[in-house]
C-alpha cells in the first residue's frame, strides 16, 4: 500500500503549488522537544503530512519561528526540524517544519507498512 497524497490545507495552497516534493498524509502522535535560554520544552503534536524535506504537525501550543526541534515518540527519535511557520488553527497550532535529515521518509515508510 503506498502513502496517500495529502489534501491541500486552506491557507497553505500557495505553498503547495511551489513545492518540489509531494506531501503524503500521515497520522502519528509525536513529541517535539527543544532547549532554549528558558530551559527544556516538550509539546505533544500530531504529524499530519510529510514530504521529502518537511512535515506539517498540529500541536497544543505555538513554537517560535526558527527553533530547531527534535521529533520523536516515546521510543523512537526520528530526527530534527526547524520551525518555518506556525499558525493558530482553532485551539491548536499548525506548525510547518523543515526536516533536512530525511527522517520523514522513514516515517512514511513505517506508516505504509503498518496500514
Amino acid at each position: 500500500m503506498s502513502p496517500q497524497t495529502a489534501p491541500s490545507r486552506q491557507g497553505l495552497t500557495r505553498h503547495s503549488e511551489r513545492r518540489l516534493h509531494s506531501r503524503h498524509a500521515i497520522d502519528r502522535d509525536v513529541f517535539l522537544t527543544w532547549q532554549d535560554r528558558f530551559g527544556d520544552h516538550q509539546v505533544r503534536a500530531r504529524a499530519l503530512d510529510v514530504s521529502k524535506y518537511g512535515m506539517l504537525v498540529e500541536a497544543e501550543s505555538k513554537i517560535p519561528l526558527g527553533v530547531v526541534v527534535f521529533i520523536g515518540t516515546g521510543a523512537v527519535l526520528y530526527g530534527r526540524g526547524c520551525v518555518r511557520h506556525c499558525a493558530q488553527s482553532g485551539e491548536n497550532y499548525l506548525i510547518g517544519l523543515n526536516t533536512p535529515d530525511h527522517m520523514t521518509a522513514l516515517m512514511v515508510s513505517v506508516d505504509s507498512h503498518l496500514a
